[in-house]
């Protein structure tokens, strides 16, 4: 279907201003390079959108719309002049949204063994000195995590859009890790997964790790278990991962966990 036909039905979604850019400009296609029936990715001249079901987590380049499951298509987003189209869907901006984490400078009084809690199906994944690298702000982890792990977002990655976005909320140095971040995601991880760490370094994140980290700057010593469990049960091991990044940017050694 292409932007001078008929969509079958019109419908509203919720987006940043920064992916509601997606609708704008001349009508263009944009290759699908990820699918399934709550999310499809698509290659916008670069930049990574996204059109997502009601139940999938609203990722920070996406269009949420209130669909049950996203229709079939044809290989291709057909994009521009107010509207994405997927197959007999075309998709309005209905509201804006913000993704973006505040600063929180009380992050940094989160117990260190309350952050490690439910991460292990992460930490599994990685090796231990990988990781311990990074809680120390070790740029050398950076490219033993990319591209590390399943899922669509590899867990490595998870883990550090996860330390990128704590740092930046709670007013800690993200460079060098930041900085070798943007040089290697590009080539070194899945086209969805660098579009992911882009808007990480930006402070952007999903509403379960948002609300997450909110919460715990609110109450560090008392942590919301439902905050929590949101978080850990986004995608098969994400959640962790990103809890997993949480942990490693405000504790400055993995060895003070005690929990498994």
């Amino acid at each position: 279907m292409s932007l001078t036909s008929a969509p079958a039905r019109t419908v509203r979604a919720a987006a940043t201003w920064r992916a509601a850019r997606a609708l704008a400009g001349e009508p263009r296609t944009a290759r699908v390079v990820a699918d399934g029936p709550h999310a499809v990715y698509a290659d916008d001249e670069g930049r990574c959108v996204a059109v997502l079901s009601a139940t999938a987590t609203h990722v920070p380049m996406g269009l949420r719309t209130a669909l049950a499951r996203l229709p079939r298509h044809d290989g291709v987003l057909h994009l521009g002049a107010g509207r994405v189209a997927l197959g007999d869907v075309d998709v309005r901006l209905g509201r804006v949204v913000d993704l973006a984490v505040p600063s929180l400078p009380d992050l940094g009084g989160a117990c260190a063994a309350d952050l490690a809690v439910g991460t292990a199906p992460a930490r599994l994944e990685l090796p231990a000195t990988v990781l311990a690298a990074l809680a120390a702000a070790d740029a050398d982890a950076v490219p033993l995590l990319l591209g590390r792990g399943t899922g669509l977002t590899p867990t490595g990655d998870d883990v550090l859009a996860g330390w990128l976005v704590a740092r930046r909320a709670a007013g800690l140095d993200l460079d060098p890790v930041a900085g070798r971040v943007r040089d290697l995601a590009p080539s070194r991880t899945s086209f969805v997964s660098a579009a992911m760490l882009a808007h990480a370094l930006d402070g952007e994140a999903t509403p379960p790790l948002r609300t997450w980290l909110v919460r715990l700057a609110a109450r560090p010593d008392d942590p919301d278990e439902a905050a929590r469990a949101a978080l850990l049960a986004v995608g098969h091991t994400s959640g962790a991962g990103l809890a997993l990044g949480v942990a490693l940017a405000l504790t400055s050694s993995p060895d003070s966990w005690r929990h498994p």
